[in-house]
């Protein structure tokens, strides 16, 4: 049996695009540096995560994919404040938000849903939530200073990105974090 490859569909955003990303994680990091931030050279949104997967099944699954993703054309993507999941009292995921360009971005979801569906993956449970990972509470509970960051960045305007492609990517957990490669690629346009 093959080894199975932890892979996931994604946009990238381009490291000159996430300064102002980067200086809101400064300032959350400030409240709680116990997070496990993401490195903003790795900063992406996932379209949708497979898991484990067996490389000749993504094989397979990869055309139909880039085949469904004709027609889309790049986008530009606002990012506007600063959240977490299930909320900001008792985070877990704290992520930037998105506003131009997130009807974009469900629609590629939704694209990408629809042939993984096809394909025997699972759907998603929870309709897709724009949004990009600024890091992952490694204790989660109630953190006064870490909500009131978020509070002050709720609003924020958090810059622009030009998304342009569309990814499949490995992902591989060590001690120190995930490292991302990109498998296959499509542009958009």
């Amino acid at each position: 049996m093959s080894e199975r490859i932890r892979s996931f569909f994604a946009v990238i955003i381009p490291p000159e695009a996430a300064e102002r990303l980067r200086a809101a994680q400064e300032r959350l990091r400030a409240a709680d540096p116990s997070v496990k931030w993401v490195h903003p050279d790795t900063f992406h949104i996932t379209l949708k995560f497979l898991g484990g997967v067996e490389p000749p099944r993504l094989s397979t699954l990869w055309p139909p994919v880039r085949q469904a993703l004709e027609g889309s054309r790049p986008f530009a993507l606002r990012f506007r404040g600063v959240g977490a999941f299930p909320n900001p009292k008792r985070a877990r995921v704290i992520w930037a938000g998105t506003t131009d360009g997130a009807e974009e971005l469900t629609k590629l979801a939704a694209r990408v849903e629809g042939v993984c569906a096809e394909h025997g993956f699972e759907p998603e449970s929870r309709p897709f939530r724009a949004h990009l990972t600024l890091g992952r509470v490694r204790q989660p509970g109630p953190n006064a200073a870490l909500a009131a960051v978020m509070a002050e960045l709720s609003e924020a305007e958090l810059g622009e990105a030009q998304i342009e492609r569309v990814v499949l990517m490995k992902s591989e957990l060590t001690r120190t974090g995930a490292i991302y490669h990109i498998l296959e690629e499509k542009p958009l346009g």
